[in-house]
């Protein structure tokens, strides 16, 4: 269903949600979807982790930290090929099979985790971090096997499927892509504003670089060419996905999901979460969102996950 209302960046409609589902009561601190939508990883603020199947949506493993307890899941993401998930808080972080429920590994991080990504295959955590830097982390053996420097915390971060290149935003107001390979700096983007959201594609090829509440930008960086400038900043933006080549979804912090239209920087899809009225939480988080064939699913900081 479509709504009109008035807002700067978005024009007179939005669409709201055609089906929600409470996944975490009181609400979550992280939550990530596989690309297909198929899978979810919740950190409730009131439960715990678990994971769950999404059509329909039914919880099928309790993931924590400790046994027997409930622990802040703060971050949350899956491989790219969903066998593996990842969840981190500020100081440990537990990959986990998502067949079996099972935790393959338990990790100490070097320091305060601001960020998390996870490699396609799963083998690689790339981890941003309060003391300036970003490290690439052996998620199978445990280590650090890179290290990719900022003058402050570092407070995204992405890799590509192949784990050959590293994007990272600071405290510092920069965003820096990365040969993973060589632990050599490829590019520098200089910003405006601390960079909160970063985001690579899978092939490497295009970065979403996004500064606190500034227009945010898309580059090819094989050509280090600038594609599009986005009017986003009037919103926090607190979530991306690339969609095939040409499309790119954002989450903001105030519920609203936009989806744009890469060659040409056309708006294409508004959508808002948490529009129903016995939902308190009129300000929530879009975590994470994906097409799951013709239908969007988000999930919400609120705990629902949403269809469109």
């Amino acid at each position: 269903m479509a709504i009109c209302v008035a807002t700067a960046l978005a024009g007179c409609w939005y669409q709201t949600p055609e089906q929600h589902w409470e996944v975490a009561t009181g609400g979550a601190y992280s939550g990530g979807l596989s690309h297909d939508g198929n899978r979810l990883v919740v950190g409730s603020i009131h439960q715990g982790g678990s994971y769950w199947t999404t059509r329909p949506p039914a919880r099928q493993f309790d993931w924590n930290h400790q046994a027997g307890s409930y622990n802040e899941i703060l971050y949350s993401q899956f491989s790219g090929d969903s066998a593996v998930a990842l969840t981190a808080d500020y100081f440990n972080l537990v990959t986990w099979n998502t067949a079996t429920g099972e935790s393959l590994a338990f990790w100490n991080a070097p320091a305060r985790i601001e960020a998390i990504d996870l490699s396609a295959d799963g083998r690689f955590a790339l981890l941003g971090l309060n003391n300036g830097k970003a490290v690439l982390f052996d998620a199978v053996n445990g280590g650090v096997l890179r290290e990719f420097l900022h003058d402050g915390p570092v407070l995204s971060v992405s890799l590509s499927a192949d784990a050959s290149r590293a994007l990272t935003g600071g405290e510092d107001q920069t965003a820096r892509l990365w040969d993973v390979r060589d632990n050599q700096l490829i590019q520098r983007f200089d910003l405006p504003n601390q960079v909160t959201l970063v985001a690579l594609s899978d092939d490497g090829q295009r970065a979403l670089l996004a500064p606190a509440s500034e227009v945010a930008s898309v580059w090819n960086v094989s050509v280090r060419r600038k594609l599009v400038d986005l009017p986003t900043d009037k919103y926090r933006l607190y979530s991306a996905r690339f969609i095939g080549a040409d499309l790119l979804l954002l989450g903001s912090t105030n519920r609203d999901i936009f989806q744009y239209r890469l060659s040409t920087g056309e708006l294409v899809d508004h959508w808002r979460i948490g529009s129903f009225w016995q939902n308190a939480f009129r300000s929530a988080t879009v975590l994470d969102m994906t097409w799951q064939n013709d239908r969007l699913l988000a999930l919400g900081s609120d705990g629902y996950l949403y269809a469109f």
